[in-house]
């Protein structure tokens, strides 16, 4: 199975068009981001099967557009394990926050129990809940289909660097851009080292 995982495009809140505590419901794409998002498709070569992505307004409109450029019409399910990392009481998003970029400095380090701000989620939820949901669409879709992934910048690289840890591979260098597809080809050993690490972190 391949899993295309993609970041949203450039968002209302990450231009400072909004605060970055405004309503979800208000921080979609800035056209920059819509255009991301269409320059990513229009290099996209190859099949989908089928489309997931968070809760979030702007990761939404990033799998609508995405789609509408290829053409495909795929629904679009919605599974909140893809949600934004909650950074506790900082809210939004943490891009230039140099308290919680140390908190997830020392969590790429290991540290899986640093919280980010103190009550929002650490390194063993966020990976827990990212590989619950890859082992689930691992067992539900075919082995030679292809899914589209839609989440967060900060959530997919700690995915990453966890999945390239377990499995003895070197983790991609430098942060997950915009609208940038990150592509993982999964076996079933690939797997079975996911639901150990899972199994591992859940008796914490």
């Amino acid at each position: 199975m391949k899993i295309l995982f993609i970041r949203h495009g450039e968002s209302k809140a990450q231009a400072k068009q909004i605060e970055l505590n405004a309503p979800d419901s208000i921080n979609g794409l800035t056209d920059r981001g819509i255009e991301q998002v269409k320059t990513e498709a229009h290099n996209f070569q190859g099949k989908i099967d089928a489309v997931y992505s968070s809760p979030y307004n702007r990761t939404q409109i990033t799998a609508r557009v995405f789609l509408q450029e290829l053409g495909i019409d795929k629904p679009i399910i919605i599974d909140d394990r893809l949600r934004e990392i909650d950074y506790g009481y900082h809210g939004g998003e943490a891009k230039n926050n140099e308290e919680l970029t140390a908190v997830a400095i020392k969590q790429i380090a290991g540290d899986y129990e640093i919280r980010f701000g103190k009550t929002g989620e650490n390194k063993r939820e966020i990976v827990t809940r990212f590989f619950d949901f890859i082992i689930d669409v691992f067992n539900k879709h075919a082995s030679d289909e292809t899914l589209l992934v839609v989440s967060h910048g900060r959530a997919i690289s700690i995915f990453g660097h966890e999945f390239a840890e377990i499995n003895g591979v070197i983790a991609e260098s430098g942060g997950t851009t915009n609208a940038k597809i990150k592509e993982y080809d999964l076996s079933s050993g690939q797997i079975a080292n996911m639901i150990k690490r899972v199994e591992m972190l859940k008796v914490r």
